[in-house]
């Protein structure tokens, strides 16, 4: 097969096929894939009527879900299967859902090992409830949203950002980062995350039909911003959001009006994965989610 690597260029080529599904998992976004494309390698290449998506993990190539109607999946799927073969790689998928999981099992028994991944599982909320905070379970949350609401009466500035506001954007993110320092954990995943999120900013002009970069601002000062984009009709999906965490209730702030001013007639908001670690394992569950996208590694035996 023939790859391309899944840069800017690719997008007005991707688009339509992402098109095609209704995959709720984080990894089935053009943003996302861009995003993290340095870190991954990821590539592409059309088939008839579908896209394969392969990338590079720890040394080994693995292909993720391909992009396709779901009469076209077993198809694509066969596909991507012959080509591990006639390269003599060993198969490897990674990103996988439940669905497809049966669907492997039926087609091909005996023939894979199929691994949760826990730490790669989506984060999946009712978005009512991140939009009006109501509930004895977020009774913690709406404390410190009351605090920041009295702290900051009359002083707080909420929109989308341009491009004039990226320089702030990155001097937050520098902040937030020394704010964790020594923590390897998360300082290799600012890196990746620092350069992915320059990606963004700097294609702005050509991602911003769909992705929304969105601030907050406290007597003029940007303190947090977040980033996201509708993945179908029912569900946003947030990329990125930083704040400042030495101010009470920002995170929960913005957490809640992002949605509430830019997807207010979603049904879910996917917060993506922790990545196994364990502060922001313990943040995304404070939120109590109604589900996970649960993502299975499957390896031929």
């Amino acid at each position: 097969m023939d790859f391309k690597e899944i840069n800017i260029n690719a997008k007005e080529t991707l688009d339509k096929y992402f098109d095609l599904v209704d995959y709720e998992a984080c990894e089935y976004c053009f943003n996302t894939l861009f995003m993290w494309q340095h870190a991954y390698k990821t590539h592409y290449h059309i088939g008839d009527g579908f896209a394969v998506l392969v990338g590079e993990h720890e040394g080994e190539v693995f292909s993720i879900l391909p992009l396709a109607p779901k009469d076209k999946i077993p198809e694509a799927i066969e596909y991507v299967i012959n080509w591990f073969d006639t390269d003599k790689k060993k198969i490897y998928f990674r990103g996988i859902d439940n669905n497809v999981v049966e669907m492997l099992q039926k087609m091909y028994p005996d023939k894979f090992d199929y691994i949760p991944e826990r730490d790669l599982f989506d984060y999946v909320y009712d978005a009512e409830k991140i939009r009006t905070v109501k509930g004895r379970k977020l009774s913690g949350k709406r404390n410190h949203l009351n605090h920041f609401s009295r702290e900051y009466e009359g002083r707080v500035e909420r929109r989308l950002l341009t491009k004039e506001d990226f320089p702030e954007c990155f001097a937050l993110l520098r902040s937030w980062g020394e704010a964790k320092d020594g923590d390897q954990d998360f300082e290799d995943s600012i890196d990746d995350e620092f350069i992915g999120m320059k990606k963004l900013f700097d294609n702005y002009d050509v991602l911003g039909d769909k992705l929304k970069i969105y601030g907050v601002f406290i007597d003029g000062k940007l303190q947090a911003f977040s980033m996201g984009e509708k993945i179908n009709d029912e569900m946003a999906l947030i990329h990125i959001e930083k704040a400042n965490a030495d101010i009470r209730g920002l995170y929960p702030y913005i957490n809640k009006m992002f949605v509430v001013d830019e997807f207010p007639d979603v049904k879910w908001v996917n917060r993506e994965e922790d990545m196994g670690i364990e502060g922001l394992r313990k943040a995304k569950l404070s939120y109590y989610p109604e589900r996970f996208v649960e993502k299975y590694t499957v390896r031929e035996v």
